[in-house]
């Protein structure tokens, strides 16, 4: 979904340098998130469950290998904004780690991707969310799994949605988000739209007044007065006499969800919850305010909640990167050993 207000097409010309690294970032991105040369280290069932909706969500429940245990510990897998399935190689990577500390996995295609039902394109974090609920509710009633040991783990745009997803569902051993945001919405894509401005070639301090304004707009979208509209549209019309300027040249009308989506804020939900919570970030990213995150983590851990924030000093969004040989991704140094002993300690307590 789009929460960035449209860009004019004539400032974010398809032949820039920019866009067109870009775009070989994209297609090589598609390219190897493909199902690759690994295979999940497990047994496999296939199964389906319904979304908050009535959609129809296809999974994959793992068991590890050789496995006799009459109720084993669980974790679903989330997430990020792609249209993303359950065969993609990163996915195989992570149930992996899991598999090898003897926990089940229940990984899913998204709605929308795959051979799930529903539309992505148009979803919201609400049904987002209840289709993660859905899947904590199928493990509960699966008279393999243990109702009491089951984690999750978010992925960027899943992050945001854990700690909402673990209130409802209840009784969750434990939570780990890869770059996930515990900030607002609104907090976290004003860094990435910063970013993505930088490297389009923009200023910093145009970059950093155009982000200030992109900021005013969204915080009209969750309270509107006319007053502050008059005063938008005026800001927007002296940029557009601006070369660099990325910002809409006016406002554009915005649906239902795109208000709830661009008010979300998991604050509360944090807030409320008891559980332990890993959240695993890189210095160098681009989408997430690293720095921002950990600050607003240490503020909760303060207040005595089980919170646990880690930096991988050398990394950004994606905590790992491809390699030209197999199994052609590699995640960060220790990442895989972080989330699977924060895992097996939290379902072994």
């Amino acid at each position: 979904m789009q929460l960035v207000d449209t860009l004019s097409a004539a400032k974010r010309s398809p032949g820039s340098k920019a866009s067109i690294l870009k775009s070989l970032s994209i297609m090589a991105l598609a390219t190897f998130s493909l199902s690759g040369c690994v295979s999940f280290e497990g047994d496999a069932e296939e199964v389906s469950f319904e979304g908050g909706d009535g959609v129809e969500l296809r999974a994959t429940l793992l068991t590890p290998l050789g496995n006799d245990s009459p109720e084993l510990p669980a974790i679903v897998l989330l997430h990020g904004a792609e249209k993303a399935t359950r065969k993609r190689l990163v996915y195989k990577l992570t149930a992996n780690v899991f598999l090898e500390r003897g926990i089940a996995v229940l990984v899913y295609d998204k709605r929308g991707a795959g051979d799930s039902q529903g539309d992505h394109d148009t979803s919201t974090y609400a049904q987002l969310v209840e289709d993660a609920v859905s899947a904590v509710d199928f493990l509960r009633r699966h008279p393999g799994i243990d109702a009491g040991r089951i984690g999750i783990l978010g992925i960027s745009e899943s992050g945001w949605l854990t700690p909402e997803i673990a209130e409802r569902s209840g009784n969750i051993a434990f939570v780990i988000n890869k770059v996930g945001s515990p900030l607002s919405v609104r907090e976290t894509i004003a860094w990435e739209v910063y970013n993505e401005m930088l490297d389009d070639g923009v200023e910093e301090s145009s970059a950093r007044e155009q982000t200030d304004v992109y900021r005013r707009i969204w915080e009209y979208r969750t309270a509107p007065t006319a007053d502050e509209r008059t005063l938008i549209d005026g800001l927007l019309a002296e940029w557009s006499q601006k070369a660099d300027s990325q910002l809409p040249e006016k406002l554009r009308d915005v649906s239902a969800s795109y208000l709830a989506d661009i008010r979300y804020d998991p604050t509360p939900f944090l807030e409320h919850l008891d559980i332990p919570m890993l959240y695993l970030y890189g210095r160098h990213d681009v989408n997430i305010p690293t720095r921002e995150s950990v600050q607003r983590l240490d503020e909760l851990a303060g207040q005595g909640k089980p919170l646990t924030s880690f930096v991988f000093e050398d990394e950004g969004h994606e905590l790992g990167g491809f390699t030209p040989l197999p199994p052609l991704y590699k995640f960060a140094d220790g990442y895989a050993e972080l989330i699977g002993d924060f895992a097996e300690q939290h379902v072994s307590d």
